[in-house]
């Protein structure tokens, strides 16, 4: 009889066990439903939001984030969203609580490791920005805004050799990009690297020919190396298809690359148009002198370096030339003071010639610095410099 009874517990506990088992799997299910509902209703309404953030109604998608945000979803794009909305609204520390959320949410999005990053370069913490652009490169290596951002704040953190590797890498896993290649010209232009430079904006520019920014930056990089043969044809386009270039950047550097190649009187037209344009301005009246001094013309370049200096008197390229006129014309002692001020500033170039120039008017013994190039090749000189070594035909040594 008590075997009976203890078989018949058994089994009625293991009913209750069952059943038990049963409503914990039930409820197991019931919560994974409401998860995915959840998870479903709050990509439905990011969706929402989304349409609303890019129509520009952010009252309106800031209605749909916060009905999600209230109802606790661990969903990341909604906070990556609501970063991007509140950063638009300027409430730059709740987007950055917001990215942070999305990231701690799926640490492995990196989109919501990007816009923190932004939000951070924002709030000009560029260490941190630089550690978040560099973990999305990581998640996502080949995503060119990703690379394009980290590269950005390589820059801006003295880390430019890096940026240029960044972005090298990038060019080759995405070869067809013309913002990638032109990002690379802007970086090597950075670094002094201008023919490498050039190359990347040519290539941008077979990629994207109707692209204006490219074009103005490669005709730059073309003039800095020294190939103004090269780059005067495509200053001259841009001065015809963009009339704010006429009295702009673009004729001086077209000038300076018509003065460098030999085309002494086209250069001094654009020269003149300038001078007119910026009265009492040194810099055209400096670049009128230089017309004149490769043409030999020293009385009308002294009167020219007279007015440049009246009204900038610490001009360092107007000092270098007037003194060398001085030295020139037979005048050494007061060719001194202009050199010398010359030299104080600490870009001046040409400074191995100004420096020769120097010791020739006070008299002192010194070999003509290899940078210097002789009457015959002046003419052929092409390097980009403010110095009158470009310029001037050089003094006898002896």
């Amino acid at each position: 009889m008590r075997t009976k009874r203890v078989t018949l517990y058994a089994a009625v506990a293991a009913v209750f066990l069952v059943a038990g088992c049963g409503q914990m799997q039930t409820n197991a299910d019931r919560e994974a439903a409401h998860k995915r509902w959840a998870e479903s209703r709050a990509e439905m309404m990011v969706k929402l939001a989304e349409g609303c953030y890019k129509r520009g109604d952010f009252g309106r998608a800031r209605e749909h984030i916060d009905e999600i945000a209230q109802a606790g979803t661990p969903y990341a794009p909604l906070y990556v969203l609501a970063a991007r909305l509140a950063a638009e609204m300027k409430e730059l520390d709740k987007a950055r609580d917001y990215a942070e959320m999305a990231t701690s949410i799926d640490p492995d999005s990196a989109e919501a490791r990007y816009v923190l990053g932004t939000i951070r370069q924002t709030l000009g913490d560029e260490t941190k920005a630089l550690e978040a652009f560099a973990k999305a490169v990581e998640l996502s290596p080949g995503v060119p805004r990703y690379a394009l951002a980290e590269a950005e704040m390589l820059v801006a953190t003295d880390q430019a050799p890096a940026a240029a590797r960044c972005l090298a890498d990038l060019a080759e896993q995405t070869p067809g990009r013309a913002d990638v290649h032109a990002a690379l010209g802007d970086v090597l232009t950075f670094l002094g690297r201008y023919e490498e430079a050039a190359g990347s904006y040519r290539i941008a520019l077979r990629l994207d020919p109707e692209a204006q920014g490219p074009k103005e930056r490669l005709a730059a990089a073309l003039f800095h190396s020294g190939a103004c043969g090269d780059a005067e044809p495509i200053l001259a386009e841009l001065a015809a298809s963009e009339p704010d270039f006429a009295v702009g950047w673009v004729r001086q550097m077209r000038a300076d690359c018509l003065l460098a190649l030999g085309r002494t009187d086209e250069a001094r037209a654009l020269y003149r148009v300038q001078a007119g344009s910026a009265s009492g301005q040194a810099r055209p009246l400096v670049a009128l002198a230089k017309c004149d001094i490769f043409q030999n013309r020293l009385p009308s370049a002294r009167t020219l370096l007279e007015s440049a200096l009246t009204a900038s008197p610490q001009d360092a390229e107007a000092n270098a030339l007037m003194g060398y006129i001085l030295v020139a014309q037979g005048r050494p002692g007061e060719a001194v003071s202009h050199l010398r001020l010359a030299l104080k500033d600490p870009a001046c170039t040409g400074r191995d010639t100004v420096e020769w120039l120097l010791a020739r008017a006070e008299g002192r013994s010194a070999p003509l610095p290899p940078s210097a190039p002789s009457s015959a090749a002046r003419t052929q000189r092409t390097e980009h410099s403010t110095g009158p070594y470009v310029v001037a035909r050089p003094l006898d040594p002896s």
